[in-house]
């Protein structure tokens, strides 16, 4: 008696080819979801938007950084002539100003008279910003007195001598603190002017300056002998 084998639904008989090309679903009743290529652009559409919104973005701002000044590796330095305002002073100022030459690189920030309305002490004052990026304020005057010299020297003691231009600079020195920044002051006397140097320079640069504003002091005439009222 010979047997045969019932006919399988078409279903059946589908399901066995998926499983034989490695297509079966996972789960009976849910097809693997499709996009079509019209769906598929419609979902890149916001992020190619927002590209497209980002490179315009790009392209308005970029010209406005480009046109901006670049900033500069070294700090302002306005270039004084020194000789130029000392003769607009001289006339007032009862000793010669002092017009020191420290060499290339030194650039005078300022140099300006100071009548003393406060202190009662007129000076001749430059600032010199220095080859290494350091600061270096001078003040002169003829009519020094102890309370001037100790707030010039912003009362630092003295802690040391060095001779710079055939002259004795007394050397005070404040070392950096939590609330304070380093300070080297020298303080000299010159063919009867009192000169002060003080700033953040280190003691080469000091030394330089202070060099020249002796070489240039030596010849200068005497100070005038001024009344205070």
């Amino acid at each position: 008696m010979s047997s045969s084998t019932p006919d399988r639904p078409a279903e059946h008989r589908a399901a066995e080819h998926r499983a034989a090309a490695g297509t079966v679903p996972d789960a009976p009743g849910q097809p693997l979801p499709q996009i079509t290529e019209k769906q598929a652009r419609r979902l890149n559409a916001p992020v190619q938007g927002m590209v497209i919104s980002m490179a315009v973005l790009l392209l308005l701002v970029l010209p406005f950084v480009w046109l901006q000044p670049r900033p500069d590796a070294q700090p302002y330095r306005p270039d004084v002539d020194v000789a130029q305002e000392a003769a607009y002073v001289e006339d007032e100022a009862p000793f010669t100003p002092v017009v020191p030459e420290p060499g290339e690189g030194w650039t005078a920030n300022y140099a300006r008279w100071n009548g003393g309305a406060a202190e009662g002490v007129p000076s001749w004052e430059i600032g010199w910003a220095t080859p290494q990026g350091s600061f270096i304020g001078l003040v002169q005057t003829s009519m020094a007195n102890p309370t001037w010299l100790a707030q010039q020297a912003e009362a630092v003691p003295a802690s040391a001598e060095v001779e710079a231009g055939g002259t004795s600079w007394d050397v005070h020195i404040r070392e950096e603190s939590r609330n304070q920044d380093p300070l080297t002051v020298y303080t000299g006397e010159v063919n009867g002017s009192t000169v002060v140097l003080k700033g953040d320079a280190p003691g080469a640069e000091l030394d330089r300056l202070a060099a020249a504003v002796a070489e240039d002091l030596t010849d200068a005439p005497a100070p005038r002998t001024t009344e205070m009222p």
